[in-house]
């Protein structure tokens, strides 16, 4: 029996980015959802159930920061690994988001195989089998 698809929810207000990854890990057997507004992300994991969350921190309406607070203090979505991809990459914000419970930070521009290498290591330590 094939094993169910891991589903991984990305939030990032660059539509190209956002298009190009989802494309990426659709191709590499992933289920992937977007949302280009960091309002949405709540309701949306919740719904959507994801495995992993890629977070971008410079959004509009609500910063990244503070979805990892929302996300960690709802009982539905504290548990999802989170890991950040940002174009912030001074060690103030990413002492900051390891502070705020994320597994992971990967600075754009990124490899993307180093990206995905991370993502199954996430799911992974989540699941148990590190």
């Amino acid at each position: 029996m094939a094993e169910e698809k891991k589903k991984i929810f990305i939030a990032d207000d660059d539509e190209i980015i956002l298009n190009s990854l989802k494309k990426l890990l659709t191709l590499s057997n992933f289920e992937v959802e977007t949302t280009q507004d960091a309002k949405k992300i709540g309701p949306m994991v919740k719904n959507f159930k994801p495995n992993i969350i890629l977070l971008d921190l410079l959004m509009p309406n609500m910063g990244g920061f503070e979805v990892c607070e929302m996300l960690n203090n709802d009982n539905e979505t504290k548990g999802i690994p989170i890991i950040v991809v940002s174009a912030l990459g001074g060690y103030t914000d990413i002492k900051k988001a390891y502070q705020l419970g994320v597994i992971g930070y990967v600075t754009k521009p990124y490899d993307f195989s180093k990206l995905v290498e991370k993502i199954h290591k996430a799911i992974l330590y989540k699941e148990g089998r590190t």
